[in-house]
């Protein structure tokens, strides 16, 4: 069983999927570092959250996803390196007895809980922006996050976004040099400093020479037309696509990350109303993060809110709209080509059969140092029981040696006789071996 590990709680849109890329890529290293990356899929944490968050959605899941935090925990503790590292950010929307209920299973493993943080004034468009994503028709101007009392279901407020509320939850039953705020920086003077202090945090700083942190710009945000084009469609949006999982299939993994995020990059501005919440916020969490004593890796003052660089939704232009929704059209044309150009609806079935087999494939690959690491494990283990059974082979040889030299030294020529030779065996074992 392992001997720590780092629960990467939150919060959302702070570089956690940044982060869990380098982990998810550099899986081989890590596990020879001996740090396991818990949960060979994605998904797989998606899932655990749900149910460690005891989330109404964990009812349309299958009998084995419910059960995914539990095949998490005993990833974890068959792991036989010193650390493992867990990283999904909406975990942080747990309550305190159901953080602390999910510590507990981890019983007997020093659990250390880490949590990003960034910009408050910045999260306020990203959040808005992923309730897009899911059928959102409020217009920005008029949207507040909801606040840090809002009921567990919402995932996108200040509850999971404020790192002192997240910490509060999860480090209830834990020291303060076990819970760990690393701050995302303001300025990016170097790329990879986020990682940076997030591996200081995760003890991974001696493992981080080789590896490959060149993942590539990952969770691209939308510009600000795109966004304001995404509020208008789902003012339009009805049956079939609703409920979150084809509104994330449609809305968010094809319309806004397949199309949208290509189409400008132009920041949103957040609001003065916004920024003001957002000040509050931000001082507030600053000042409980500090008092508590709580483990900082970078600097307090990266969450001071800004309000950012570009322009209001509502700024938006009718004209910028029709240029956005046209070149949407070409790329979901393109798209949907890219998609069928094979031809007949039974060309389905063959489709599905490559992606099953991408999937194994990709599965393979994501578990291949853990079971590499555990298979070498194994090795060791079959090489030192070996060791120990010639050493007791040699032992025996030893008696049965000594058995001989009793026969021949101790008993007199003519008592000889086998049964007396025997008697005379077990009397010397007993009292002498």
């Amino acid at each position: 069983m392992t001997e720590r590990v780092y629960l990467h709680v939150g919060a959302p849109k702070s570089g956690t999927t940044y982060l869990q890329r380098v982990l998810d890529q550099n899986r081989e290293p890590l596990a020879a570092a001996g740090v396991l990356v818990v949960g060979e899929r994605h998904v797989d944490r998606v899932h655990a959250a749900l149910v460690v968050r005891e989330d109404r959605r964990v009812g349309t899941l299958s009998a084995r996803q419910k059960r995914s935090w539990e095949r998490l925990v005993a990833q974890i503790r068959a792991w036989d390196g010193p650390s493992a590292v867990l990283s999904y950010e909406l975990f942080s929307a747990a309550t305190r007895e159901q953080a602390e209920r999910a510590i507990a299973d981890l019983a007997g493993i020093d659990v250390h809980v880490v949590i990003t943080a960034r910009d408050f004034g910045k999260m306020v468009p990203s959040a808005w922006q992923e309730r897009l994503k899911f059928g959102l028709t409020m217009p920005f101007d008029e949207w507040r996050p909801s606040r840090e009392n809002a009921p567990p279901q919402r995932e996108w407020g200040w509850r999971t976004m404020d790192p002192a509320s997240v910490a509060e939850r999860w480090g209830a039953s834990l020291s303060p040099d076990h819970v760990h705020v690393v701050t995302v920086p303001r300025e990016r003077r170097d790329p990879d400093e986020l990682w940076h202090r997030f591996a200081a945090a995760c003890d991974l700083t001696a493992t981080t020479n080789d590896l490959n942190l060149g993942v590539g710009l990952v969770n691209e945000s939308l510009g600000v037309t795109a966004a304001e084009l995404l509020r208008r469609v789902n003012e339009r949006i009805g049956p079939p696509i609703e409920g979150s999982r084809e509104q994330a299939k449609w809305l968010r993994d094809t319309l806004a990350h397949g199309v949208l995020a290509k189409l400008g990059s132009e920041p949103i501005r957040t609001t003065d109303r916004q920024l003001g919440d957002a000040q509050k916020q931000a001082t507030r969490s600053v000042e409980r993060v500090d008092a508590a004593g709580y483990d900082v890796r970078g600097d307090l003052a990266d969450l001071a809110p800004s309000a950012g660089a570009g322009r209001s939704p509502a700024d938006v232009t009718d004209a910028e709209l029709l240029d956005t929704a046209l070149d949407t059209i070409v790329q979901l044309l393109l798209l949907v080509r890219e998609r069928s150009k094979n031809g007949a609806p039974a060309e389905a079935e063959v489709e599905g059969g490559r992606l099953r087999r991408a999937a194994r494939t990709a599965a393979l690959r994501t578990s291949a140092p853990y079971l590499k690491h555990r298979t070498e494990a194994n090795a060791r283990r079959i090489a030192e029981l070996e060791k120990q059974i010639d050493v007791d082979r040699s032992l025996h040889l030893r008696v049965a040696a000594l058995q001989d030299v009793v026969s021949e030294l101790l008993l007199p020529l003519g008592d000889r006789d086998p049964e007396v030779t025997a008697r005379a065996l077990r009397r010397y074992q007993q009292e002498s071996v």
